[in-house]
């Protein structure tokens, strides 16, 4: 009976397996320019991290990489749940600034933006998303304690322009086409669903042709060798001072070596990465 139950259990396990990779997008957009590579693998059969890429009415590219507290079956489901709540407000908060930019009233009546003028750089509206989920998780779910980093960009493709939110989540780097960092994209707030009274802010950066930016989880840093220690966030950046040109490429560069160092360990915690590529001029 116990074997029935323990197969009977991995069935349903694997089932969820399955359905939460389902909330995964299976490819990224397509942008002529940018290049994107994304890397995940669970520590079990069910995971806390999760990824989203997707494009937004304004045009803009939204992508988010995050991490729940926690693992196994309690972190899939509030993945489930920050990864809904987010796509959704989402959209909900850039379709209220494209009405925002479109009509603006002037004494009696309301004045149209011309058609093809670029969007602002920076969409006001987009810290409603993070704000709504935010709040929800905290009112209704706080006694559960579940929370989650989260790092939150909104990218215009023609200008390079990047505003983001990072909700406690680990610094992305920006890489020049050196291999220099550019910069380190810290937190603007702390993780979300702890405090419905907590606010976040936001900060720009321009992409440049040539530059690439990762986000990663801390399931990086924080992989584990079988003598007990460390990849360290200090390996990942000495890592990142070879040039490269390629998301792919750097992407691959990660995971060898990562996967080199957890050597025949166990993986203890889910890892996820995300590397974007404003292309040069030339490619």
């Amino acid at each position: 009976q116990i074997e029935a139950f323990s197969a009977i259990l991995n069935a349903e396990l694997e089932k969820g397996r399955q359905i939460q990779r389902n909330f995964f997008p299976d490819r990224s957009p397509l942008v002529p320019g940018w290049e994107i590579s994304t890397y995940f693998k669970e520590a079990r059969q069910l995971s806390g991290d999760f990824y989203d890429v997707f494009e937004l009415p304004s045009g803009r590219l939204c992508f988010i990489v995050a991490d729940v507290c926690d693992k196994g079956v309690g972190a899939a489901l509030f993945m489930a749940l920050f990864r809904s709540l987010i796509r959704v407000f989402s959209v909900y908060a850039d379709s209220e600034n494209i009405h925002d930019q479109a009509t603006e009233e002037t004494g009696g009546g309301i004045t149209s933006v011309s058609e093809g003028s670029s969007p602002n750089p920076i969409p006001p509206n987009a810290l409603k998303a993070v704000q709504l989920t935010n709040d929800y998780v905290a009112l209704n779910h706080g006694e559960l304690v579940m929370f989650a980093t989260l790092f939150f960009g909104f990218l215009n493709p023609e200008t390079g322009s990047l505003s983001y939110i990072n909700a406690g989540h680990e610094p992305p780097v920006v890489l020049d086409s050196s291999g220099g960092v550019k910069a380190l994209l810290k937190p603007t707030g702390p993780a979300i669903g702890i405090d419905a009274q907590a606010r976040f802010g936001f900060e720009q950066i321009e992409l440049e042709p040539g530059n690439l930016m990762l986000v990663y989880t801390d399931g990086v840093p924080d992989a584990i060798n079988p003598e007990g220690e460390f990849y360290t966030g200090e390996k990942l950046l000495s890592l990142l001072e070879k040039p490269v040109s390629s998301a792919t490429t750097l992407t691959n560069r990660i995971v060898k070596a990562v996967e080199s160092h957890i050597g025949e360990a166990e993986q203890h915690d889910d890892i996820t990465l995300m590397v974007i590529c404003r292309k040069s001029s030339e490619e």
